[in-house]
């Protein structure tokens, strides 16, 4: 809800002796029969005493002698009216009510003494709608807060006092009948509106009070300093200027700090922050001494959560899930407020991501079906599985869900490759909707070593050789049949050479290679080669003819 605009100027004194008035208002009363000044003064104000003010201002020669009828102009600062409650509505952190705990609902009422700790906050409602909102480290007391029904005709007038002993008030006052007073006061200063939204803050570092207007326009009084008694000096200040009013100096007025430019990290998608906990940085513009950040769980920043001051945004791991306001202000050296940057900020960090298993990192596969697997998320409807030729995924090459966390993918490209999971768990209307991505892991897609080639093989007496590759191993079988289902010789070689000893007998034998790259991945054989049998003396039973050393007779034929 905005705050209204109004093209009147609404004034704020801001007096530096305490308990000086403000500039008085009044309302209308009529005499009715019967009536004197006196009886007057029992029923309509606080202190019957104060009925010679009454007759000072209405410059009463007689003040015994009223005409029925009569009008007569009544203090609003002396009237009784009737005590009214405002309503906390929202509130965290501790915070007391005349040493009680303060809960959601309760009534505040006149005299009630507020008190917020470190990193507590308390908003009170009033009937009219205005929202007060205490910050952290505040003291303040329920003064006034009355209804004026003998205002006259239509909405009665209202007397509203704030007294702000320590630390920041933020008031967004709606627009007060004539005839109403709603003034916040300090130690140094008493602050009066009609309608706007503006902070005022005491207590602080410099020892002055500072009055920052985002809405409407105010003006400033004090006491001059070596100025006649009771000698002032108004200063107006419009929207996006703020007042400082140090003890026995006169206003200054000051231009608010500037509004702060978005982080990347929130300007550049637009999208949801999925990880917690979190630290966004901000940078300073020129001439701000930090950044006042304010999250809060609605648009109108009554359930405020957090409140923060310097130049990073921290968001807590127990931030839940949804939508909320941030709300940041550059803060100056003497502490005053500048105008507000307001933005949604979205958390989508449930369910959390599954934990990414296979390929592992930086796994060298080989090509065909690609196997997935992730850990299963306890509440998870599915899991989203993408894969993409670039890290930061600016490309997707495969995106596909399913009930499990496993999956399985064809026809991946040759290249190193990136994948990542997220689970998915069905929102507030009941759609499937994802969580946070895991870790991105890398993996790569290499074609498997080439085997030699049968026609590559040379063959001699000294065995069989090939042109080999770096980097390469290989694994040769010699078998007696072309299916190799049990081969008589499998052994791994680190040269392309292979002797044939073992094949000095009289039958021939098939050869078969296969290679192996420097990461062990083996290749599929090659196309086998029959190898004749070493050229020897052979028996008519086909085996080779031994000598009485026992070794075989060899031919002398090539």
């Amino acid at each position: 809800m905005k705050a209204p605009r109004f093209s009147a100027p609404l004034w704020v004194g801001l007096v530096l002796a305490a308990g000086a008035a403000a500039a008085q208002e009044t309302v209308s009363y009529r005499v009715l029969p019967g009536d004197s000044l006196y009886r007057i003064a029992q029923t309509q104000l606080e202190d019957p005493r104060q009925w010679r003010a009454v007759a000072r201002l209405n410059r009463l020669r007689q003040p015994d002698r009223l005409q029925p009828g009569q009008q007569l102009l009544l203090p609003i600062a002396l009237m009784k009216g009737s005590p009214v409650s405002a309503a906390v509505a929202y509130v965290r952190g501790g915070v007391t009510l005349d040493g009680r705990a303060v809960a959601i609902g309760d009534l505040v009422a006149e005299a009630d003494m507020l008190r917020v700790p470190a990193l507590g906050f308390v908003s009170l409602q009033l009937l009219d709608g205005s929202l007060l909102q205490l910050q952290s480290n505040s003291v303040a007391r329920v003064v006034r807060l009355r209804e004026l029904p003998q205002a006259g005709k239509g909405e009665g007038a209202r007397n509203t006092l704030i007294q702000l002993d320590q630390g920041r008030l933020d008031l967004r006052v709606a627009p007060q009948p004539r005839g109403s007073q709603f003034r916040v006061k300090t130690p140094l200063s008493v602050a009066g509106v009609r309608g706007t939204r503006f902070g005022v803050a005491t207590g602080n570092a410099s020892g002055c009070v500072t009055a920052d207007v985002i809405e409407g326009q105010v003006g400033v009084s004090s006491l001059a300093q070596g100025g006649a008694a009771g000698a002032s000096s108004t200063l107006p200040v419009s929207m996006g200027q703020g007042a400082l009013v140090c003890a026995g100096q006169l206003p200054q007025l000051r231009p608010l700090p500037p509004l702060p430019d978005l982080p990347p990290a929130l300007d550049a998608s637009g999208g949801p922050i999925e990880a917690l906990p979190a630290a966004v940085r901000w940078a300073l513009p020129p001439g701000v001494a930090a950044l006042r950040f304010e999250l809060a769980e609605d648009e109108a920043f009554t359930r405020v959560l957090q409140v923060e001051q310097g130049t990073v945004l921290h968001l807590p791991e127990a931030l839940a899930d949804g939508r909320y306001a941030l709300r940041v202000r550059a803060v100056d050296d003497v502490g005053l407020l500048g105008l507000e940057r307001t933005l949604s900020l979205r958390i989508k960090a449930r369910p959390v991501a599954p934990l990414a298993q296979q390929p592992r990192q930086h796994e060298l596969r080989s090509p065909g079906v690609q196997a997935f697997r992730c850990t299963e998320v306890p509440g998870a409807s599915g899991y989203r599985l993408q894969v993409a030729d670039q890290a930061d995924f600016g490309s997707v090459l495969v995106a596909q869900d399913a009930p499990r966390c496993s999956f399985e993918l064809k026809q991946l490209p040759l290249a190193v490759l990136h994948w990542r999971v997220a689970a998915l768990a069905p929102d507030e209307g009941g759609r499937l909707e994802r969580g946070p991505y895991s870790d991105v892991r890398s993996f790569e897609i290499r074609a498997l070593p080439s085997p030699p080639q049968a026609e590559d093989m040379v063959v001699n007496a000294a065995g069989v050789h090939w042109a080999g590759l770096p980097g390469l191993r290989y694994r040769a079988q010699i078998a007696r049949e072309v299916r190799f289902e049990k081969p008589m010789l499998d052994v791994e070689l680190a040269e392309p050479r292979l002797s044939l000893e073992t094949l000095n007998d009289c039958e021939p034998a098939y050869l078969r290679i296969g290679a192996i790259d420097a990461m062990g991945r083996p290749s599929e054989f090659g196309a086998p080669r029959k190898v004749e049998a070493q050229a020897q003396w052979c028996a008519s039973d086909g085996r080779p003819v031994h000598v009485g050393s026992g070794g075989t007779l060899e031919s002398s034929r090539p």
